[in-house]
């Protein structure tokens, strides 16, 4: 194979890291909602007594190009039709942190380099297959293995089994937040004989029948249309009262790329509950669900962040008091006004304020076009006068993202800037992010509800080479010294410091204009219960909408629809 083919294949791989992360966001009664700027998100559980059966259609943003968690592109709507079929070793508590879900516990020794998984007893796959401590090495060695999501467990350099359901993991260096990553597509656990690849290289078994421990079975997947599932008879949890999940029989799944179109089926009925991050979508989503038409649950937590991307090592934002100048020029608050409704909070990091990261970040560039121009002046006069000549890429070309391009287009023209927008379509958007083909890329991601999981996207091990996942290409000691510190100290305060002086690095250097906090709204019909995710396994309530990097993602296991 050429190296350009290999490169090839290596873009196709990255894409899914990335998939979610650009350009445009659009893609207990009724009446629960979150109030803009509160932290956490609203329960969207009831008291009502679950009515078993019954059929739910979910109208999502987008579709997948496959099930295997190894080789294929999970962004949000792939990853809750995985989470119907597949369970993740791990998953988020209402305070964002990972807790054992298919496993039983967690444990490692004092250094933090070894990790015990103890799996449940009586779990199998919905073919029957028992999960066992192998199955789950197996998994686990596939996903080391990945071109895809290899990178994210790129420190561990072993996994054996200790016992039937016991699995060790041993890292090259601390990794004390590791169950994080095992929230994620990392830590789903198909039947390992479903990832085996066929001898001619094809797509593995597990991209178009899925098999997994999860709450339902897939009885039909007609990509680009809808994807169906049936109740998993054997599956191993129950309620608080002992009766048998998940409470649907049947779920259907029906990717609806346009929001007002979503929004147009949930009115219709053509579709029961819905996802979207939309401002105009929300925003009279919010005003019907007041009225009393809608059930509604908005994560205000964590979160993903919409930003500006810089390419640092292309001129001329390789030069970092042109990149203070572009941050200078814009009117963040008012940019949230004017392309978000005002809904969503303004930007200053990538952890919104309150957040259990979140720190003030004083050395960040303020809005100040007077010292925008002065910047641009300067530049021109060390340039013989040329204006620096910017190029904004877009990764669509919705109404939204157009809007946004212009926003930023004027501001920075304002300013003295040259600017000319390059709406892109969405694949070749992502391959020139990850190439570094680009300047400078309007994008959305860091939405973990801890930043470890955000680790490969800023550190300097990943920012060189033909293909990058620091696709802004920052290296960073500053950077690096932060989130070392943050994985390989186990005491919570030490651990926020960290992720303080990470703030303070990205505010020092410049290689994102902050934008705001994304959120991510769930709304059901009046009949749909529980419409955020139930509680874990142990009891403890989950975060209501989120999974691995996700914000959008409700597990459906405990939602039910009266009938």
């Amino acid at each position: 194979m050429s190296r350009g083919s290999r490169a090839v294949l290596l873009v196709v791989a990255v894409l899914g890291l990335v998939a979610a992360g650009c350009g445009s966001s659009e893609d207990g009664s009724s009446g629960t909602t979150q109030p803009r700027g509160a932290q956490g998100s609203t329960v969207g559980l009831d008291d009502a007594k679950a009515q078993p059966g019954g059929s739910l259609a979910f109208g999502m943003e987008a579709d997948s190009d496959g099930f295997d968690p190894a080789a294929n592109r999970w962004a949000i709507s792939g990853t809750m039709v995985a989470l119907a079929v597949y369970d993740t070793l791990a998953a988020y508590d209402a305070e964002g942190n990972a807790q054992p879900y298919l496993a039983k516990s967690f444990s490692h020794d004092a250094a933090g380099t070894v990790w015990t998984i103890e799996l449940r007893e009586g779990v199998q796959f919905s073919n029957g297959t028992p999960l066992t401590a192998d199955a789950v090495k197996q998994v686990l060695d596939a996903m080391r293995a990945s071109g895809l999501v290899g990178p994210a467990v790129r420190p561990i350099t072993d996994v054996s089994v200790a016992g039937p359901l016991t699995v060790k993991v041993t890292m090259s260096s601390p990794w004390f937040a590791f169950p994080t990553v095992l929230t994620s597509q990392v830590g789903v656990v198909p039947e390992p004989s479903t990832l085996v690849k066929p001898a001619d290289g094809g797509a593995s078994p597990a991209a178009a029948n899925p098999i997994g421990t999860g709450p339902f079975i897939q009885t039909e997947w007609l990509p680009s249309a809808q994807w169906k599932g049936k109740r998993n008879p054997n599956y191993w949890r129950k309620d608080a009262d002992g009766v048998q999940l998940p409470y649907l029989e049947n779920i259907t799944f029906r990717p609806i790329v346009e929001s007002t179109q979503r929004v147009s089926a949930l009115e219709s009925g053509d579709v029961q509950m819905i996802h979207t991050d939309d401002p105009p979508a929300i925003e009279k989503l919010r005003q019907q669900t007041a009225e009393g038409k809608w059930r509604m649950v908005e994560d205000a937590g964590e979160g993903e962040e919409q930003f500006v991307m810089f390419n640092v090592t292309k001129a001329p934002v390789d030069d970092v008091n042109i990149r203070r100048a572009l941050v200078h020029a814009v009117d963040v608050e008012d940019y949230v006004q004017v392309t978000a409704n005002g809904l969503f909070d303004a930007a200053s990091s990538p952890f919104r304020e309150g957040s259990t990261w979140y720190a003030p970040t004083p050395s960040y560039p303020a809005y100040d076009p007077g010292k925008a121009k002065q910047l641009v002046d300067e530049y021109k006069a060390a340039h013989g006068g040329a204006a620096p000549s910017i190029t904004l890429g877009l990764g669509g070309t919705d109404t939204l993202l157009a809007a946004q391009g212009q926003y930023l287009e004027q501001q920075w023209e304002a300013a003295g800037f040259d600017v000319k927008v390059d709406a892109q379509e969405q694949s070749v958007f992502i391959t020139n992010a990850v190439t570094g083909n680009y300047q400078v890329q309007v994008f959305r991601q860091f939405g973990s509800p801890d930043p470890d999981f955000d680790y490969l996207w800023w550190t300097s091990q990943n920012a060189t080479g033909p293909i990058t996942l620091n696709i802004a290409r920052n290296q960073s000691a500053c950077v690096d010294a932060a989130i070392k510190q943050g994985r390989e100290q186990e005491d919570q305060a030490q651990r926020k410091d960290a992720y303080a002086k990470l703030a303070g690095c990205f505010a020092d250097e410049v290689p994102y204009l902050w934008l705001y906090h994304v959120v991510w709204a769930v709304v059901a019909d009046l009949k749909v219960h529980n419409i955020s995710n139930g509680p874990l396994p142990d009891g403890r309530p989950s975060i209501p909408l989120a999974a691995g990097d996700f914000g959008g993602v409700v597990r459906l296991t405990n939602t039910w629809i009266e009938h």
